[in-house]
């Protein structure tokens, strides 16, 4: 559980947040013209799959986890759950 906090309170929601700033500040049609006034979305759409990438790989990592650790308890105090 520290590693999903670790993650979204000092990585992923700052990065978000710095994302988010720089996108609302931006003027794309008036500071360039064509493909260049979408480049930057695109990255920040490209990166918004990376990081839902990374949360499906915590996610499937946090429920393993958390299968072993109740079957080992289950084991451990011979439970039949």
């Amino acid at each position: 559980m520290t590693l999903l906090v670790a993650l979204g309170q000092n990585h992923i929601q700052p990065g978000f947040e710095q994302a988010l700033e720089h996108l609302s500040e931006r003027k794309p049609y008036e500071e360039s013209e064509g493909d260049e006034a979408v480049g930057p979305l695109l990255t920040f759409l490209e990166l918004v799959h990376i990081g839902d990438l990374i949360q499906q790989m915590v996610d499937v990592f946090f429920n393993q986890e958390v299968v072993r650790s109740h079957s080992l308890l289950l084991l451990t105090v011979g439970g039949d759950d």
